[in-house]
């Protein structure tokens, strides 16, 4: 049998992190002398450490690697969690090498122009009056998270009260205090048909800019928006709303497609 000391030094983990592993119930020593309490580790035990810090290097959390251990012998679950874990680590990979190019993109604006803030000035703003069109819409609170499920439900209720689609999907935006699980927003689907259950939307002028690119860099449309109405003698005059011009189901997170757009008045 192996004493604490020399299992650490074999498996490279601290005096502390056994102690840790043996509360939690994790890996706990073959042998604990009831006299003075020292622990003992068979050496067999030494492949289960190693096999502990090769999942913990997979960023597995102790309970799932507390888990895996327990059904070491089912392969089948084994390659599934492996397998979700893949899949975890590769859109975190995609996430970070997104926010690399957002960061290279960065250093070149700084070099360039001493501001790294200086993309919001290729954002175009342009003046239009969208057509009155009639909506079917769903107004309610949503998790932001829930967004194309909720999305979902309101096409199968088009489907349902069989009216024809026109245009893109589109939401109104009533929050009045940013709360991403509990927005308060008004999703619409413009159709061909007046009916007892659609809505007419006239909003007149606005202010519009077009995002291409990935739904978190909504925030520089909005406050670009924001912005230029505040320096051009116009007030907002009614809720934004977003139009969906791609398919989140089938375009790549960095070439999406929204048009956002404040209704607007002179001061």
């Amino acid at each position: 049998m192996l004493s604490i000391g020399e299992f650490s030094k074999i498996a490279h983990l601290t005096l502390k992190t056994l102690r840790y592993y043996d509360e939690i119930d994790l890996l706990k020593p073959a042998y604990i002398d009831a006299t003075n309490g020292y622990r003992y580790y068979n050496v067999t035990q030494l492949e289960t450490a190693l096999y502990i810090t090769r999942l913990k290097g997979y960023m597995f959390s102790l309970e799932e690697i507390k888990a895996i251990l327990v059904n070491q012998t089912d392969t089948d679950f084994l390659q599934h969690q492996l397998r979700a874990q893949y899949d975890k680590m590769t859109e975190a990979i995609a996430a970070y090498e997104t926010l690399l190019t957002k960061l290279t993109s960065d250093l070149q604006q700084l070099e360039l122009t001493n501001n790294m803030m200086h993309y919001l000035q290729d954002i175009a703003i342009t003046l239009v009056t969208p057509l009155p069109i009639h909506l079917i819409t769903q107004r309610k609170s949503i998790d932001m998270a829930d967004f194309l499920t909720h999305f979902n439900a309101l096409f199968s209720q088009v489907v349902f009260q069989q009216v024809t689609p026109i245009a893109k999907p589109m939401a109104i935006l009533h929050s009045e205090v940013y709360q991403p699980e509990h927005s308060d927003v008004e999703l619409a689907i413009p159709v061909k048909e007046q009916t007892e259950q659609t809505t007419l939307f006239d909003v007149g002028l606005c202010a519009m800019a077009t995002l291409i690119g990935d739904y978190e860099d909504l925030p520089a449309i909005h406050t670009t928006l924001r912005v230029w109405i505040a320096t051009n003698a116009y007030q907002v005059n009614g809720k934004p709303f977003e139009i969906y011009q791609t398919d989140p189901y089938t375009t790549p997170q960095h070439q999406h497609v929204i048009e956002v757009y404040f209704p607007i008045k002179g001061v």
